[in-house]
C-alpha cells in the first residue's frame, strides 16, 4: 500500500469571516421570521377579540351605557334626564 502525505487544510481569516457572516445572516433571518410570526399571531388574536396586552383600554362610552342590573330590575331603563330629575314632572320653580 502506498502512503501519501497528509492533506493540510489551511483557513485564512477571510475564510473565517465569510463563515461568521453566513452564520450571522442565518441567525438574523431566523430572528426576523420569529418576530414576524409573533406579530402575525398578535394581529390574529386582536382580530379574534382575544384579550392581549393593549386590549384592556377603557371605552369612553361605557359611562353612558346602562348597567346590566338596570335591565333586570324593571326592564325599562331611565334616560339621563329622568335619572337626574330633569324630565317629566320636575318640581322647579
Amino acid at each position: 500500500m502506498l502512503r501519501r502525505k497528509p492533506t493540510a487544510i489551511t483557513l485564512t481569516t477571510e475564510d473565517i469571516a465569510i463563515y461568521e457572516d453566513a452564520r450571522n445572516r442565518e441567525a438574523l433571518q431566523r430572528e426576523q421570521a420569529a418576530h414576524q410570526a409573533h406579530m402575525q399571531a398578535q394581529a390574529q388574536a386582536q382580530r379574534q377579540g382575544t384579550p392581549g396586552k393593549n386590549q384592556n383600554l377603557k371605552d369612553p362610552n361605557d359611562e353612558l351605557r346602562p348597567l346590566p342590573g338596570d335591565r333586570a330590575r324593571g326592564g325599562q331603563v331611565k334616560s339621563r334626564e329622568e335619572r337626574l330629575g330633569l324630565a317629566g314632572g320636575s318640581s322647579r320653580g
